[in-house]
């Protein structure tokens, strides 16, 4: 029985207790909503630009309105929470939400200045959401970007010789002073959760690199990534961010999957997360969207695939399929966001294909405050549009631990059968080799952290509630003769 045959209030009900694992697809500044932004705006004396709904330092002149007068104004706010999300359902470039979503990151203006506020609201969501990790998309440069060094540098197609250029340059004499605002942000962030929701949930970041920008900027932004993760472990990977379909992206695609494979080779730990096949035939000509996700499997040694929605595009899909499983690649599934941008969901969706094709699979929100959504919103959508059953998304939330970029051994000796280390096997409690073996792989503490978690649910009476339709999918499981090597599936 699918969960899809459950009530919907029922659920949702359910689905909102469910632990979750980690949020491993998700962009800072697109988790709040359009009126935390306003609220936040509104404490900092910002005006809003009323024909754009951009957010700007006062005072407020030349038709902008101070955002704590929009409260009284409902006409002005509406249109604001409109400007700052796809609440409005405008259709843009011949699908609803595609260049209305892209847009509207320009228009957070001032109000997402604070870091430590942006931080400290992710954490809460993701306290609310029943997640434990999350592994945030954002920017952290130095006061001048990578401006000065691409532009002395330049590019001349010779990846050694412009990376030499760019150390020699002094790229990294700024990473100091970033790494340095990255720990105010922190402290800020804490100042604001302190022991309320959130302070449990552990935060590490994606440093984000613009794929819409130059050779030579993107070729700066990759060097400095690359190097930060080496020296900052709170940073634990990168990911190429904006319109797969823009057209410098999809003019240097390729190149940009070139760049990526000569810093994977002075780098090789350096996890890697790309987003690709983000694209409809309506965006891409058939050949722009017939490689993108091979691309960044072979090239791009992407570790997670973000999207991963053109796959039936590609000129040899089931190669591609074959290497995400050889390699272990996960898909990071972003349904919400496919419909909002790319109008893809239900049937037209390939979430059940990769499903069958067994490539793993975590379940991932995007943006969820310009979409206006919640990962719990998520994994609804999962069961709804996609039939998903219970053990399906709590394999799902397995898998975003699973695939995470912590640093350490799994939890599991085998991710495929989920069958626990030797350490840990049939342990329901951790007995002295299994917090030993725990104590070294932060990873492995956070899955176990999940399986005691997902055995609380398990016993709980909302869980206890619907059992019925749960154990059926339970059972099915247990009857293939799935060794978890755990007191609970």
């Amino acid at each position: 029985m699918l969960l899809r045959q459950v009530d919907p209030v029922a659920l949702r009900i359910v689905l909102a207790e469910m632990p979750k694992g980690a949020e491993l697809h998700t962009h800072l500044s697109g988790i709040p909503y359009a009126e935390d932004y306003l609220k936040w705006a509104a404490e900092d004396g910002a005006c809003i630009e009323e024909s754009s709904g951009l957010i700007v330092d006062g005072p407020c002149v030349n038709g902008t309105t101070a955002v704590r007068d929009a409260y009284k104004c409902l006409d002005v706010w509406g249109r604001a929470v409109n400007a700052l999300s796809v609440r409005e359902g405008v259709r843009d470039n011949r699908m609803w939400g595609h260049d209305r979503f892209f847009s509207t990151f320009s228009r957070f203006g001032v109000a997402k200045r604070d870091k430590g506020r942006l931080l400290a609201h992710a954490a809460q969501q993701a306290e609310r959401d029943r997640v434990q990790y999350i592994e945030v998309m954002l920017s952290i440069y130095g006061p001048q970007w990578i401006s000065p060094w691409a532009a002395e540098v330049g590019w001349n197609g010779k990846p050694e010789e412009c990376f030499a250029q760019l150390k020699q340059a002094g790229l990294f004499k700024d990473m100091d002073s970033a790494r340095s605002e990255l720990s105010r942000a922190e402290r800020r962030q804490r100042e604001l959760v302190g022991n309320g929701p959130g302070s449990d949930v552990k935060v590490r970041y994606i440093n984000q690199i613009f794929r819409g920008a130059g050779p030579a900027e993107v070729f700066a932004q990759m060097a400095w990534s690359f190097e930060l993760v080496r020296r900052d472990p709170r940073v634990v990977g990168l990911n190429m961010v904006g319109p797969e379909d823009s057209p410098i992206s999809m003019r240097d695609y390729a190149l940009h999957m070139d760049m990526l494979d000569f810093f994977h080779s002075k780098y090789p730990d350096v996890p890697i997360a790309l987003h690709a096949g983000e694209l409809t035939p309506t965006l891409a000509t058939p050949e722009g969207i017939s490689s993108h996700i091979k691309l960044a499997v072979t090239k791009g040694h992407a570790r997670r695939i973000g999207h991963g929605v053109a796959l039936d595009y590609e000129d040899a899909p089931l190669e591609t399929i074959e290497l995400m499983k050889k390699k272990g690649i996960a898909l990071e599934v972003l349904l919400g966001s496919n419909d909002v941008i790319l109008n893809v969901s239900g049937r037209e969706h390939p979430l059940t294909f990769y499903l069958k094709e067994e490539v793993p699979v975590v379940i991932s929100s995007d943006d969820m405050g310009i979409a206006r959504s919640t990962l719990t919103g998520e994994y609804e959508r999962a069961v709804v549009d996609q039939g998903l059953s219970y053990m399906a998304l709590k394999r799902a939330a397995r898998n975003s631990l699973e695939h995470s970029f912590l640093p350490g051994q799994s939890l599991w000796s085998n991710a495929t059968s989920l069958k626990m280390v030797k350490a840990c096997y049939r342990d329901e409690q951790a007995d002295q080799e299994c917090e030993l073996f725990l104590l070294g792989s932060e990873k492995a503490r956070e899955q176990w952290k999940l399986e005691e978690k997902l055995r609380r649910f398990e016993d709980s009476k909302v869980f206890k509630r619907f059992k019925e339709d749960f154990t059926k999918q339970i059972s099915t499981i247990i009857e293939k003769g799935v060794d978890v090597g755990f007191g609970f599936l």
